[in-house]
């Protein structure tokens, strides 16, 4: 079996935010209940071999791992029983899938934790027409007006429709390439941070940014060596001699978050009290990253 998935489970990423409560149970049954049948009879079926001998082993092999990697990050000594028969090659936990999906008594983001991890771990097994899947589960999510989305093999929470269309997909689309890395890198934990409730969201989109600025003055050819700081890059981008690729408005602005809040939070606080951001501001520094940056790569 390959490699173990490389995220946390639902559950664990958006402990803080726990999506799921503010969704309607029939909402989350629906979805589950396509899921299941999906999963169940047209994905895993798939992995069934036509010699007998091992006829299941493959399928049973991607269920059992997923099982067991799930209950494990969980903290679960177990999800479900998978069902043995007494031949032990007639043995197939497909229907023990199908039964725990469907369980409404089951938690739904253990649940969802679990799907996730296995269709990882069927997609290891079948890459071709997995754009196919990931449309497919989107479908099941919007036919039951639940705001997830299937992306990269994992369940994300859908920000504002218009945020989401208008910055969100446009900004990682714009990172995609390998040149911006350790922006989309550290964008990517501000995320985790943020779903996960951890302290220092605001802090990596600072840096998210800070990383875009660096690497716009290099390839413009503006960056001197002796820049001491982020406000020192700022500054080569507002220069009237390096043709001023942003106004000394937008600089201000960015000076100030990394004044006001990426140095707090990078610094320690010494004898005055450290500095905390409510969900609100961490969710505008975000934002303000994202979109100063898709606008700085987009002059540049």
């Amino acid at each position: 079996m390959h490699s173990t998935p490389p995220f946390d489970t639902f559950q664990t990423r958006y402990r803080a935010t726990a999506p799921l409560t503010k969704i309607a149970g029939p909402q989350l049954q629906q979805f589950f209940n396509s899921a299941a049948v999906f999963v169940t009879s047209d994905i895993l079926s798939g992995l069934i071999s036509s010699f007998d001998a091992v006829k299941y082993d493959t399928v049973n092999e991607v269920i059992a791992t997923a099982h067991r990697q799930t209950a494990m990050e969980l903290g679960r000594p177990a999800l479900f029983r998978m069902t043995q028969q007494i031949l032990e090659w007639n043995t197939c936990f497909i229907d023990d899938v199908g039964h725990y999906l469907v369980g409404g008594r089951n938690d739904a983001a253990d649940r969802l934790s679990f799907l996730e991890y296995l269709l990882f771990y069927i997609s290891t097994q079948n890459r071709g027409h997995w754009s196919a899947v990931e449309d497919r589960i989107g479908r099941f999510l919007q036919a039951a007006s639940i705001p997830l989305r299937y992306r990269n093999l994992q369940f994300q929470p859908l920000d504002d429709e218009r945020l989401l269309t208008e910055v969100t997909e446009p900004f990682w689309q714009t990172v995609e390439d390998a040149h911006w890395k350790t922006v989309r890198t550290d964008m990517e934990q501000a995320f985790r941070q943020r779903d996960g409730g951890g302290p220092n969201a605001a802090l990596f989109a600072a840096k998210a940014l800070e990383s875009a600025i660096k690497i716009i003055s290099d390839d413009r050819g503006f960056t001197t060596g002796r820049e001491k700081g982020a406000a020192a890059f700022v500054d080569n981008l507002v220069s009237a001699r390096n043709g001023r690729l942003i106004a000394p408005w937008e600089g201000d602005m960015m000076k100030r978050l990394f004044s006001d809040v990426r140095n707090p939070e990078a610094h320690g606080a010494g004898s005055n009290p450290q500095p905390e951001l409510d969900t609100h501001q961490v969710a505008w520094v975000i934002e303000f990253c994202m979109i100063s940056i898709k606008g700085l790569i987009a002059r540049a």
